[in-house]
């Protein structure tokens, strides 16, 4: 499989010697280094030495990267593996990267949009959904209150409710 996806994102430099501040999109940051090298959106590989955790992401060293200006031209870049680098699921689980293109239905199985990102600012994770009627779109707290079902046979996610997102 060709896909990509981005489990890291490097945020900035920190300090003088090449430090990078580091956001890793993986359940458990701790395993970034497993998937090294990593690479950029150009193809160009990144190996990674974690350093330590600092306020929910990670100083990082990257290979080759000595001073603070070389890490600033590494801002918002960010870090990418081949999908088949990932381990096997279990019965059951899913990557969140999966949902999206899933359509989104409400209870009574009406479709009313499609995913077109899973996002986290923070708090939780969210699907964006994009509604048929061209409206704005919205996001859904991916939690078992909003989200009822994941079939992804189908490549559908059964939302509710619905409609008050749409409002």
């Amino acid at each position: 499989m060709d896909k990509k996806l981005c489990i890291a994102t490097i945020l900035g430099a920190h300090g003088i010697r090449g430090l990078v501040k580091l956001r890793i999109h993986l359940e458990d940051p701790e395993t970034l280094e497993n998937y090294n090298p990593l690479q950029d959106a150009k193809g160009t590989p990144y190996t990674i030495t974690l350093k330590n955790p600092v306020k929910g992401d990670w100083l990082a060293e990257v290979v080759g990267v000595n001073d603070r200006n070389a890490s600033e031209l590494l801002a918002k870049t960010e870090l990418f593996i081949d999908r088949d680098k990932l381990p096997a699921l279990e019965e059951g689980e899913l990557y969140l990267e999966d949902i999206v293109g899933c359509e989104a239905i409400n209870q009574e199985g009406h479709k009313i949009g499609d995913v077109i990102a899973v996002e986290n600012f923070g708090a939780s994770d969210l699907l964006e959904i994009r509604p048929l009627n061209g409206a704005k779109t919205f996001y859904v707290p991916l939690t078992e209150q909003f989200v009822l079902d994941i079939d992804m046979e189908e490549r559908v996610v059964m939302i509710d409710p619905a409609q008050e997102f749409m409002d």
